[in-house]
């Protein structure tokens, strides 16, 4: 397996693998092509954005991205994506890749990695795997835009010229 540092060039492949993946077992989203390369390059173009593609036999078969946040005392890296290619998971390639993205944080000095991620399915599980351990401290909150209050402004835009 040899990997690449992600950059913009990948765009096009890692979006048609992201589409691939996590429209399939056990998450069945409804990626289209053009807002997995959307999101893609959101994260791309973040600050302190780093990601890895992973090949084997000259082909991607996943992927890892995300961002480097400071924070006080550490670095810290946020995790927005990893993702396996359909029929390669369960074989050791994404314990390959994580291990191999550990190694080129710790490098670039990054104190603690995070990550949000499923509860209780085989994500949490691989995880776990990787040493990670579930937060008791903290929670992941949502709320749906159907359900935001929206206040009424004061100031008129006119008034802020």
């Amino acid at each position: 397996m040899y990997y690449e540092e992600i950059t913009i060039d990948h765009l096009d492949k890692l979006a048609e693998l992201y589409v691939e993946t996590f429209n399939s077992e056990p998450w069945n989203d409804e990626w289209t092509v053009c807002t997995a390369k959307k999101r893609l390059h959101q994260m791309i173009n973040t600050e302190d954005s780093f990601g890895l593609c992973a090949y084997q036999e000259g082909n991607m078969c996943g992927a890892i991205l995300g961002c480097m946040e400071q924070f006080y005392h550490k670095i810290m890296f946020n995790i927005k994506e990893f993702w396996v290619k359909n029929g390669m998971r369960g074989h050791g390639v994404g314990t390959q890749i994580f291990s191999e993205f550990e190694k080129r944080l710790k490098e670039k000095q990054v104190g603690q990695i995070i990550l949000f991620t499923s509860k209780g399915d085989f994500t949490e599980h691989f995880y776990h795997k990787q040493d990670m351990k579930s937060n008791p401290h903290m929670i992941f909150m949502k709320k749906n835009s159907s359900n935001l209050k929206v206040k009424q402004a004061k100031i008129s835009v006119s008034q802020c010229v």
